[in-house]
């Protein structure tokens, strides 16, 4: 056994949607464009409030401010319209690769932990382009019925991953991602990709970066 495998008993729990991948720009412009074929005349901005809290929400809310009722084909019709188009949207973080193989060669158990239905997650992740197998979980909002804010996702994410939400990190960049991981008793690493360092911090954020890479150095 290395002496360097620090991450022992811990596990990093990430966020996908701008987090991982580059995508919440991405997905807002996407689903503007998705939703105007539904008679909503959507702007991306429209969508800030929502993120992380799921796609049901994400969308149907929106839908609401235009008075148009959400369906289970507006969903279907946006994530058309994202698997088609992600490839030239979407892109990783710079640095996510690197620090994932870190994170694993130093023996942190590490998963994805998205509210977002399973297709979108699956997309992102051809995007991310990793092995197989350096996630010891990957938990979509397929797999809960309450997402974020509830801890419920991060709670889920740490007992396939074995290990205690105490030694727990996660991190995110929506404001409802952050209260899940405090929910869940977690230490929560905030991600300034979509919202202010302000915003994250009286979410409960315990830290703050705006690069990836910074997080090795957090979870020592």
């Amino acid at each position: 056994m290395n002496d360097n495998m620090s991450g022992l008993g811990k596990a990093v729990l990430f966020d996908c949607d701008g987090v991982l991948v580059d995508s919440e720009p991405a997905l807002a412009r996407i689903a503007a464009i998705a939703l105007g074929d539904f008679g909503a005349p959507a702007k991306a901005e429209d969508f800030k409030p929502y993120i992380g809290m799921g796609e049901e929400k994400y969308l149907g809310e929106v839908l609401k401010k235009y008075g148009v009722q959400f369906t289970p084909d507006v969903k279907a019709h946006v994530y058309e319209k994202y698997i088609e188009l992600a490839p030239d949207y979407v892109e990783a973080f710079a640095g996510v690769r690197e620090l994932l193989q870190q994170l694993k060669n130093e023996g942190y158990r590490i998963a994805v932990a998205s509210s977002a239905d399973l297709i979108k997650v699956e997309a992102n992740l051809k995007v991310l382009n990793v092995s197989d197998n350096i996630f010891d979980a990957v938990i979509t909002g397929s797999d809960i019925e309450r997402k974020k804010p509830f801890p419920d996702i991060y709670l889920l994410a740490a007992e396939r991953c074995g290990i205690d939400p105490a030694m727990c990190y996660v991190v995110e960049d929506a404001v409802s991602g952050v209260q899940a991981a405090k929910a869940a008793k977690m230490t929560a690493i905030g991600f300034t990709s979509a919202h202010s360092g302000q915003e994250l911090s009286d979410a409960g954020a315990d830290y703050l970066i705006d690069n990836m890479a910074k997080v090795a150095d957090i979870v020592k």
